[in-house]
């Protein structure tokens, strides 16, 4: 399935982990589960149109320091759909499984969301009413008041649900999103592999269509993560085309003073594509001074 690869990714996905699925709000989450119990815990959260799989490489190697759930949000990889959205929802589905995992049993949980996720995980620790250990938000840009939207760079899907005859044709048709160059191709092909599902005698994108035009993009506009009562990390790709340095000047200014924003060279948006040793190391950088 995967072409020519280096050894570290052949281990990475040798590491044993479980497969478990939980109901938030009437709807099936589904996530994955790597690591020892005794330790302490972080829930990896996708970006928009994605799935845990895009984690697969890189939660086995935290697992020295840590245990990892990486979920699936309702309308994405393998949960449910829902009629709506909202970071709310998300937020509870992501502490569902910190709870599920027994996170909160062996410490304050840590919870590291790219793109999109990083959103839904500041808004997991908005609601939270335990403690949480901090928040890691991995590319996902902070826009001011004062940002012009008629430049905005669209991160979600917007191609919408159309059925393919075989599996060949709509992997043909996977793109990141947004679009960038990516030297690391195996990884490319096979988060796609995994974006996939059969539907209507044919084969379709698992995420559901629907999710941009409910969600919208308020929740970029609000600014939560400046509210966090938790510890806050901030990771970007020097190269991305999301972290202008007017989102980074943003950031900066209001962040509070002594939160980590740690730069992942020679990456773009998509950062674990890019660079996932040097996020792996980023991540385990910040939340070891959080346990």
């Amino acid at each position: 399935m995967i072409d020519s690869h280096p050894e570290w990714f052949t281990e990475a996905l040798s590491i044993a982990k479980e497969q478990r699925n939980i109901e938030v709000e009437s709807n099936l989450i589904a996530y994955q589960k790597w690591g020892d119990a005794d330790k302490p815990g972080i829930v990896l959260v996708h970006g928009s149109g994605s799935h845990s799989h895009w984690w697969d490489f890189i939660a086995p190697l935290l697992l020295e320091d840590f245990q990892i759930s990486a979920i699936d949000l309702s309308g994405m990889g393998d949960s449910g759909h829902r009629q709506d959205y909202s970071p709310e929802l998300y937020g509870k589905e992501i502490l569902a499984v910190a709870e599920d995992s027994n996170f909160f049993e062996v410490g304050n949980p840590i919870i590291c969301g790219h793109s999109m996720g990083g959103f839904m995980s500041a808004y997991a620790g908005l609601i939270s009413d335990k403690k949480l250990g901090g928040v890691i938000m991995v590319d996902s840009p902070i826009r001011p008041p004062t940002y012009d939207y008629s430049t905005h760079v669209r991160s979600g899907p917007i191609r919408r649900i159309k059925t393919y005859p075989s599996r060949e044709s709509i992997l043909e048709r996977f793109r990141l999103t947004p679009e960038q160059e990516c030297k690391n191709e195996y990884l490319v092909k096979y988060i796609a592999e995994w974006s996939v599902k059969e539907a209507n005698n044919g084969y379709q994108w698992k995420f559901d269509d629907t999710i941009f035009d409910k969600l919208g993009f308020s929740h970029m506009t609000k600014n939560q993560a400046f509210d966090l009562k938790c510890n806050l990390g901030i990771i970007y790709g020097t190269e991305s085309n999301m972290m202008s340095e007017e989102i980074l000047s943003f950031i900066r200014e209001n962040v509070p003073e002594g939160t980590p924003m740690l730069p992942i060279e020679k990456a773009a948006h998509h950062v674990l594509l890019d660079q996932p040793l040097k996020l792996a190391e980023a991540i385990k950088e910040i939340a070891k001074k959080w346990i």
